[in-house]
């Protein structure tokens, strides 16, 4: 009776090799292929700003549907306010809103004194950021990426509200940002299980957090010292991401500002590079939709803001962000604008600087089309 064959482990690896790198080349050309051929899947029609503004409302329900969509009741917000201070240039009130069910955020809201019916912004943290980071309310302040953007806006005579996004908690050691209340789960995976349990019923954490910024906007519409024909966004890093998909799906935001977010998108999610870091090799599962690729270059997303106004911050020593990347990108969204007649409305803001908000053309940018 023979004995049976013994295969060894170099040559089974070496199998298992082979079959991955087959899938792999094969996703791989899927992906840039979709890329590629994506303008398929759009009819931007040119003859005036309305006949546009028609022409891609099917791309914002379909964007909307990539989402997860926004099957939540308005309710009742039941704001509650804390004042917490009150300077010569601003008041400074904790809000919390029920935005739907009974999920409540947390938001700062910086009023000008004496403001009535004046312009507001949406001010937006990143990534485990905070509202009192995104304001320049935190220890150490001079050295946050933020630049006090809250206070600074406050300043120019912006209402400023400052929501609360999902991520994790607990003091981070020893740089892997292990969250006690989670078990040691590192800062990034802490939203990838918020991601998983939403997509198990097939919502995205992403559309609920946009979700979430309409109620906080709705809350600024009944404000006596804001003016809600006059509304919009500046946001850093995941921030700068809230800064771009949130104006294209609510087009009550008339100017936004992304910072260290817009990007050639395929580069970013997939492609290796020793300028940038691609999500695909972070733990930032939250960053992937289905089919985002055959449909939504960040190009394609900023093109549902067009007509409206947005700026891209890029810093040339950003290394989540190739500034190169997001310039190329920046064109194909510039060509958009120009070939409507608005041209004006698109601006790129280069600077020397990294992962931060540079806040300084972008507010003169705020103040021009608010």
């Amino acid at each position: 009776m023979s004995e049976d064959p013994v295969f060894s482990w170099p040559d089974i690896d070496q199998r298992r090799r082979q079959v991955y790198e087959a899938y792999d080349r094969y996703y791989v050309r899927r992906c840039r292929e979709a890329y590629a051929t994506r303008g398929e899947r759009w009819h931007r029609d040119f003859s005036s700003p309305e006949a546009y503004e028609r022409s891609v409302q099917p791309n914002r329900q379909s964007f909307l549907r990539m989402l997860g969509g926004w099957p939540w009741e308005r309710g009742d917000l039941r704001p509650r306010v804390e004042r917490l201070a009150e300077t010569d240039r601003y008041t400074l009130d904790r809000v919390w809103l029920t935005v739907f069910e009974n999920v409540q955020i947390d938001c700062l809201l910086l009023t000008p004194p004496n403001a009535d019916r004046n312009p507001a912004v949406l001010a937006q943290h990143g990534l485990n950021g905070t509202p009192e980071d995104v304001c320049g309310f935190i220890e150490n302040v001079e050295q946050s990426s933020y630049n006090k953007i809250g206070i600074r806006l406050a300043e120019r005579g912006f209402v400023v509200i400052a929501p609360h996004m999902a991520g994790g908690y607990g003091q981070p050691v020893k740089g892997a940002g292990h969250l006690p209340g989670l078990e040691g789960a590192a800062w990034g995976r802490a939203r990838t299980q918020l991601y998983r349990k939403a997509m198990l019923v097939g919502e995205r954490l992403m559309g609920a957090e946009m979700f979430s910024l309409s109620r906080a906007l709705d809350y600024l519409e009944t404000l006596p010292t804001v003016d809600p024909a006059r509304l919009g966004m500046y946001g850093l890093s995941q921030g700068g991401q809230s800064a771009l998909w949130f104006p294209a799906l609510d087009t009550r935001i008339k100017a936004s500002v992304a910072a260290a977010f817009y990007n050639s998108r395929l580069e970013k999610m997939i492609e290796p590079s020793d300028s940038y870091t691609a999500y695909l090799f972070t733990e930032e599962e939250d960053k992937f939709f289905v089919g985002q690729l055959l449909e939504f270059a960040d190009s394609d997303i900023a093109s549902l803001i067009c007509p409206r106004a947005f700026m891209v911050e890029a810093g040339k020593q950003d290394g989540a962000v190739y500034w190169e990347l997001a310039a190329k990108a920046f064109d194909e969204l510039k060509a958009i604008y120009e070939r409507l007649g608005v041209g004006d409305r698109a601006e790129l803001c280069l600077h020397e600087g990294g992962h931060e908000c540079r806040a300084i053309e972008s507010l003169d940018f705020l103040a021009k089309w608010l």
